[in-house]
């Protein structure tokens, strides 16, 4: 069970990475990212600790801006370079159609 929305969010983002450094049987990723506005919630979601573990994973968490902007540690974000988009996602509000990222 997910977030319940009345209507379709607005697209903003869509990336596309192919490369050869993906696990075997995978060539690439595609993402798309949609803006959701919502009452703020505690982060979790229907995956048990264990199996998030599984995922790699080791927490959910929500992230200011100046935070991912400032962030030097050895987690990545995807896109690499979100606090770009976002700044300007912030500051300047939807973009007129859907923003092509890199990686």
């Amino acid at each position: 069970m997910g977030l319940a929305i009345d209507d379709d969010p607005p697209h903003v983002w869509h990336q596309e990475v192919v490369d050869s450094g993906h696990p075997p049987g995978y060539d690439g990723v595609v993402n798309d990212y949609f803006l959701v506005h919502t009452t703020a919630f505690q982060p979790r979601g229907a995956m048990s600790d264990e199996e998030l573990a599984a995922e790699n994973m080791t927490g959910l968490r929500w992230w200011r801006l100046a935070e991912i902007v400032g962030y030097d540690g050895p987690d990545v974000f995807s896109p690499r370079d979100l606090g770009s988009p976002l700044s300007a996602l912030i500051a300047f509000g939807l973009p007129t159609g859907t923003v092509r990222l890199g990686l």
